[in-house]
């Protein structure tokens, strides 16, 4: 077996953000990384003075501490850890964020048909993607959580805000949701106290206004083949983009390739796209839309964006003559621009 380019920080970035890399702080943009929920996030605000963008960026984080604090599936005092611990004994209520989250991954996961599915934890284990040793997991043990994986399993109280699970053994994972919800939650500080700028954390951002001296944020598209150059660009006028895709974290058995976003209807990654790029003005969905869309491929992964009100989505995918091939919503396609030494 061999592993190649796992990058568990990363969660398959397949997307370059030109404005989420720091720039030299000028007197009008105040720039911090930090790390947090397993990666590495910036925060950037412009406007105002030094000093109030400086708070500001630190009540984002401070923002995006409480979500990790909540909803790690790493920290054993989590309120997730709380609910995949108690939920199948008895109802747990769960807090305004954590329920905010839980009703939006129910949401795609119906729209999808179970392909975005938070009660992947099991699989994830399966395959060793959670602890970062990852290996293609014996028939027989997938047999033995297949029961236990599947959303239907999670019963959500709308007049009590509790959750419950229909059998012991279920287990939530919410690495396909959580950062979306908590760049926002970040985006929104900077938004309430009156500065443009941007979240950056790994393949999900929002974006807050405009950019310094420009009209629209460009959002680079990288090329799944060469990683390093791009496909081409998008003009966004801001919001919440994420982007999946499983060539940043893989591995190899077997002479055969195996990403981390596993099809929990199949129990196995899928390739049936090269990556998905979302854009929408509910970053949680967008970070969870990203999943399904690139599980289901191109025609029906873009038809389930796009019943979601505003979400659009650009989706790379290996055409039947074994070229990288684009499919992007419409609104996008006037928006896009071909990087100048891409082959597609």
């Amino acid at each position: 077996m061999r592993r190649s380019l796992t990058c568990s920080g990363i969660l398959a970035a397949a997307l370059l953000l030109a404005s989420a890399v720091p720039r030299a702080e000028g007197p009008l943009t105040t720039t911090v990384r930090r790390v947090l929920m397993g990666t590495t996030i910036t925060v950037e605000a412009t406007g105002g003075v030094a000093a109030s963008r400086a708070a500001a960026i630190d009540e984002a984080f401070a923002a995006m501490v409480e979500v990790d604090r909540l909803m790690s599936n790493y920290k054993p005092d989590s309120e997730l850890t709380r609910i995949n611990t108690d939920a199948a004994l008895r109802p747990v209520k769960v807090s305004d964020p954590m329920w905010s989250v839980l009703t939006a991954a129910r949401r795609v996961s119906r729209a999808s048909g179970g392909a975005f599915d938070i009660t992947v934890g099991p699989l994830v284990r399966l395959w060793g993607f959670h602890d970062k040793r990852p290996h293609v997991p014996s028939a027989t043990e997938l047999q033995q959580v297949r029961a236990i994986v599947g959303y239907e399993n999670v019963v959500l109280d709308e007049a009590t805000h509790t959750v419950r699970f229909t059998r012991k053994g279920v287990e939530l994972d919410l690495g396909g949701i959580a950062k979306g919800f908590a760049v926002e939650v970040a985006g929104r500080v900077l938004q309430r106290r009156g500065y443009s700028g941007l979240v950056d954390a790994g393949g999900n951002q929002y974006l807050v206004g405009t950019p310094l001296n420009k009209a629209r944020w460009e959002v680079g598209i990288e090329d799944p083949e060469t990683p390093t150059a791009l496909l081409g660009s998008l003009q966004v006028d801001g919001g919440g983009v994420s982007t999946s895709g499983g060539y940043h974290n893989y591995f190899v058995s077997g002479g055969k390739t195996y990403g981390h976003l596993i099809d929990p209807r199949t129990m196995a990654p899928s390739n049936a796209a090269l990556s998905v790029t979302i854009i929408s003005p509910d970053a949680t969905l967008a970070d969870a839309l990203s999943k399904p869309a690139y599980l289901l491929g191109p025609e029906k992964g873009l038809a389930l964006v796009e019943s979601f009100p505003g979400a659009m989505a650009v989706i790379a995918y290996r055409g039947t003559s074994g070229r990288v091939e684009l499919v992007m919503s419409e609104a996008l396609k006037t928006r896009f621009r071909r990087a100048p030494n891409s082959r597609r």
